[in-house]
């Protein structure tokens, strides 16, 4: 059998295992590593969230058939799909990813990930639901260091998502940002901080499907060119995106009212020139049919976009990136999309929406706005802890814009930035956001509540309403 469980087999009763019938107890144990529980367990959307899901995890090592028990909450895990199995680029580690199709919309399964010997503890999900609000959080750039992990973690759970969009930098396992290797850059990368960050972020992401976007630190220095092995051993992102052989660089789907852009800012970076045109103006074209499609589509009044470097931040660290913002931002305005979400930079800030790169109209805390008629709204929130020399903040009315150089750097020129709205320099800023169904009249409104998750209090929100 393939690494695919159809719903339609559930329905018949089919418990099958590459081949042969699935036994009682999982009682016999390799030596070793085999009696080691999965851990790291996560969840990801395939490319319909109403019947599709990824369950991946990892073990120490390889182990005997690797596999997921599935079923209704509550029910017993009767159903059985083999896992799919993928190396870790530096570590022993074992990655595995059980493909899960045909499931019903608006639908609540249980499960566990075993293998001969071993079993995770029994977790559960939802598949997309349709006519209720969609729910999700956002931030980037997160880590395992510090004292954030906690907090933010308590702060999805409080909002309860749908999904949680991560911007990017999501492990730092490679300290080297992106930067072309070199002795000293190898130094700084140590693979098995990946295992640490699944183990954190489990207690969510095992429940709540974790969609990932590539940032400049998942350029890690592994064999291929563009870095990337460590991340798609641990991922399986909706192949809806461009083809290219590394995988799913970037991708769409539809989530309720909502849809989904996930783009690859390295390949877009002037300011992180590694990746830079690999894709060799594919993103684009894919962007400009995706948000043609997404916009056309009836069922969808919200368009939402998220990749790792800013378009619009007044950081002092990496500030905007022209690479971006020249080659999206002119499509974002075409298809009235109508929030982007960045990381890169270790901060919370929020523009007022802006169109042509100039802004369309004032938006201080607690605005309410019309994205159709004022534009995009561009959020940055990166978690990670500061570097005491160079704190994220805001330098005023003044910032940096970078652009290509062909080099291994861009080249930063300063610019105004009376785009930006509200800066929160330090605080864990998990972005939380609500977009309702249409009302009787057709309206609709998507609620962003951004929150301190060290304290649990709102420092911006923001209303945006559509009429159909």
């Amino acid at each position: 059998m393939d690494n695919v469980l159809s719903r339609r087999s559930v329905l018949r009763g089919a418990v099958v295992l590459g081949g042969t019938a699935a036994a009682g107890p999982l009682l016999w144990q390799q030596p070793g590593y085999a009696a080691t529980p999965p851990h790291g367990l996560h969840l990801t959307y395939g490319a319909d969230p109403g019947s599709e899901m990824v369950v991946s995890w990892s073990t120490p090592e390889s182990v005997s058939r690797p596999r997921l028990l599935l079923g209704d909450a509550g029910g017993s895990l009767s159903e059985v799909v083999a896992a799919e199995s993928r190396p870790s680029p530096g570590l022993k580690t074992v990655q595995h990813h059980a493909r899960l199709s045909g499931l019903d919309p608006n639908t609540s399964y249980s499960y566990q990930a075993v293998h001969d010997g071993a079993a995770s503890e029994r977790f559960g999900f939802s598949t997309a639901r349709t006519g209720r609000p969609v729910r999700f959080t956002a931030f980037g750039d997160q880590g395992t260091s510090g004292g954030k992990v906690g907090p933010v973690l308590d702060a999805i759970e409080r909002f309860q998502p749908d999904l949680h969009l991560h911007v990017g930098d999501l492990s730092y396992a490679s300290g080297a940002g992106g930067l072309r290797v070199s002795e000293q850059i190898d130094s700084l990368y140590h693979p098995s901080v990946w295992e640490t960050w699944l183990t954190d972020i489990e207690r969510v992401a095992a429940r709540v499907p974790w969609m990932p976007v590539l940032g400049n630190h998942e350029m890690e220095p592994t064999a291929s060119d563009l870095g990337y092995e460590s991340y798609f051993a641990r991922f399986t992102p909706p192949a809806t995106g461009v083809a290219h052989e590394a995988g799913a660089t970037t991708w769409s789907m539809r989530v309720g009212n909502v849809g989904f852009v996930a783009l690859d800012g390295n390949d877009a970076s002037a300011e992180i020139p590694r990746n830079h045109g690999y894709l060799g103006g594919d993103q684009e074209r894919w962007l400009d049919a995706t948000l043609a499609e997404l916009r056309a589509d009836e069922y969808i009044d919200w368009i939402v976009a998220g990749f790792h470097h800013c378009a619009y931040c007044s950081s002092v660290r990496h500030g905007s990136d022209a690479g971006v913002r020249d080659r999206w931002t002119p499509l974002f305005d075409r298809y009235a999309v109508d929030v982007v979400i960045n990381g890169h930079n270790h901060m919370y800030e929020r523009t007022h929406p802006v169109r042509a790169g100039q802004v369309t109209t004032e938006a201080p805390k607690n605005a309410v706005i019309y994205p159709a008629e004022h534009g995009t709204t561009y959020l940055v929130s990166g978690l990670a802890e500061e570097d005491e020399s160079l704190p994220d903040r805001s330098t005023g009315p003044v910032s940096g814009v970078t652009y290509y150089t062909g080099t291994d750097f861009g080249l930063r020129v300063p610019e105004a930035t009376p785009w930006s709205a509200v800066v929160d320099e330090l605080a864990p800023v998990v972005i939380c956001v609500e977009a309702s169904p249409p009302n009787w009249a057709g309206t609709t409104r998507m609620e962003i509540r951004s929150v301190d998750a060290a304290t649990n209090t709102v420092v911006d929100a923001l209303t945006l309403v559509r009429n159909r």
